[in-house]
């Protein structure tokens, strides 16, 4: 009687149970999740120990550990990783900028290497045209210095054409980048390119401004007497001004405690355009002096100042413009 009981009583309860599995398959597996979420929190907390009885204590699970056990818990119900969702959009997300970005920098190279593809044609033709004439002139000037005799006179024309119409106008067009042959060239490279070119000019114009001063004293002559000469006179001081600035520009980093970068290349543009200007002057007056009359006619003299002014015109139009907004850099800095 007891037994018999006893089995109905422990069939009942096993079909209970399973109509209980059945019905929270059929619910789903979210209270299921929940409650081991639950169990998870509260036997392992996050920091501190428990009571394990009366053998001690034991450490308890750290938060990495909390973390690995919701990862494997998130893995066996499928449902994803937020934290690694939103890795996951955060890489998609710069692989597309990534990607923007490279195709924007190739369209704006492509635009840039054919601006300068047109750009290089047109230098081509210019820079044949304005070094051709700075070698025609200089070496017209430099063949009448020493066509008769060679004294101590001829160095002066001939060092002053070559230093101002040759290399101080190569190394100008050098570091504004309208120079055909240099012009593709890194900024390293021109800046030492345009310093090299500069130290030969300048040693040249030494040469030339101690053989006229000498040629004076030798013959008895006075100094300054003729706008030529007062052309020269201020001409090497600007240059010397602009050797300053460039040197200045150079280690303008070192010496900004003294004087701000931006100083230093606003002196250094403004007279080195003014000394190539009174340079270029100064020869072109040089053309019409008593000396240069005795053997070229005025077509020659004519035809060797416009060669001068052609010269001028394209060498300085850059630099002129880089000054005036370096002048206007300054002084919003200033204000």
């Amino acid at each position: 009687m007891v037994m018999t009981i006893y089995g109905s009583f422990n069939s009942t309860y096993i079909e209970y149970n399973a109509t209980d599995l059945l019905e929270n398959h059929q619910n789903g597996s979210t209270s299921k999740r929940e409650k081991r979420s639950d169990e998870i929190r509260r036997d392992l907390p996050v920091s501190g120990y428990h009571d394990a009885g009366m053998g001690g204590e034991e450490p308890q699970a750290t938060s990495a550990e909390h973390e690995e056990l919701f990862a494997q818990y998130r893995e066996e119900d499928g449902r994803p990783d937020p934290a690694t969702c939103n890795e996951e959009e955060t890489d998609h997300q710069m692989n597309s900028n990534r990607s923007k970005r490279s195709g924007a920098n190739s369209r704006a190279n492509n635009r840039v290497s054919d601006r300068e593809f047109t750009f290089s044609r047109k230098l081509l033709l210019l820079n044949l045209l304005v070094n051709g004439l700075m070698f025609a002139v200089a070496g017209y000037i430099t063949y009448h210095c020493f066509n008769k005799a060679m004294v101590l006179f001829s160095w002066h024309p001939a060092f002053m054409s070559i230093g101002y119409l040759i290399l101080m106008s190569q190394a100008v067009l050098t570091m504004s980048g309208t120079n055909y042959f240099t012009h593709r060239c890194n900024h390293r490279t021109k800046v030492f390119l345009h310093w090299l070119l500069q130290a030969v000019a300048g040693i040249l114009i030494t040469i030339a401004s101690v053989c006229i001063f000498l040629n004076k004293v030798r013959l008895q002559k006075s100094h300054f007497q003729t706008l030529h000469a007062i052309f020269g006179l201020v001409t090497v001081c600007f240059t010397l001004a602009s050797i300053a600035g460039g040197v200045a520009t150079k280690y303008a980093f070192q010496l900004r405690q003294y004087m701000r970068p931006i100083y230093s290349k606003l002196i250094h543009g403004i007279a080195g355009t003014v000394a190539y200007l009174l340079g270029v002057s100064t020869i072109g007056l040089g053309v019409y002096s008593r000396w240069f009359q005795e053997d070229n006619d005025a077509n020659v003299r004519l035809a060797l100042v416009i060669a001068i002014g052609v010269i001028a015109l394209y060498v300085i139009v850059a630099p002129m413009f880089n000054t005036i907004q370096r002048v206007k850099t300054a002084v919003r800095s200033t204000l």
